[in-house]
C-alpha cells in the first residue's frame, strides 16, 4: 500500500474525511454526540478554527483550519478520544476509527461554498434526513439561521469572488 506524504497541515482551509473501521457497528445518536463533544473540547483550546461538520452514522465531515497544531496531531486527538470513549461504551477493545483519513486543500472560495454545502446536504443524500435542518449533528442550521448548532462555527470572511485563492500559491 503506497502512503502518501502530506506536503502541508496547516496554514490551509481542508475538507476532512475519516472513516469507522471496517466491521465496527455505526455510530448510534449518543455516540455521535460525543464525537461532537470532544470536537468542541479540542477546539476551544485554539488550535484550529472549525467551519463546518456532519457526524454521519459511519464517516465524519469537517471543515476545518489547522492553527496551531498540525493537522496530523488534530485528526490523531479527535480519533483517539472519540475512538476511546466509543469503545469503553461498547465495552469492546479495538479501533474504531480506520488508521487514516482523507483531506483536501481548498484553495479556491467556490470550493469552501461547495465543500460546506456537501457536508452539510450528507445527511439527505444518504437518505438519513428530509433537509439538512433535520440532522442534528452538524453545522448546517448555523448557516441558515435556523435553530442551535452542537457547535457554533467559527466566523470566517471570504472574499466574494468565487475563483480567489485562500492562500499564496506559486501557480496562480
Amino acid at each position: 500500500m503506497v502512503r502518501t506524504r502530506r506536503i502541508a497541515d496547516r496554514d490551509r482551509i481542508f475538507f476532512l474525511t475519516t472513516d469507522l473501521q471496517r466491521g465496527v457497528a455505526f455510530l448510534s445518536a449518543r455516540e455521535r454526540t460525543v464525537i461532537l463533544n470532544v470536537l468542541r473540547d479540542l477546539r476551544t483550546r485554539g488550535d484550529f478554527c472549525l467551519y463546518a461538520y456532519v457526524v454521519m452514522p459511519n464517516h465524519l465531515h469537517l471543515l476545518l483550519w489547522p492553527d496551531k497544531l498540525p493537522l496530523i496531531r488534530i485528526m490523531r486527538d479527535l480519533k483517539s478520544r472519540t475512538g476511546y470513549a466509543i469503545a469503553q461504551g461498547r465495552k469492546i477493545s479495538g479501533p474504531i476509527w480506520q488508521p487514516r483519513y482523507f483531506d483536501n486543500i481548498i484553495r479556491r472560495v467556490k470550493y469552501f461554498w461547495e465543500k460546506l454545502d456537501y457536508i452539510h446536504e450528507n445527511p439527505v443524500t444518504a437518505g438519513l434526513a428530509k433537509h439538512p435542518r433535520d440532522w442534528e449533528w452538524s453545522s448546517h442550521r448555523f448557516y441558515a439561521k435556523s435553530g442551535t448548532v452542537p457547535i457554533l462555527p467559527d466566523p470566517i470572511e471570504l472574499p466574494p469572488d468565487g475563483n480567489a485563492l485562500l492562500w499564496p500559491a506559486p501557480w496562480s
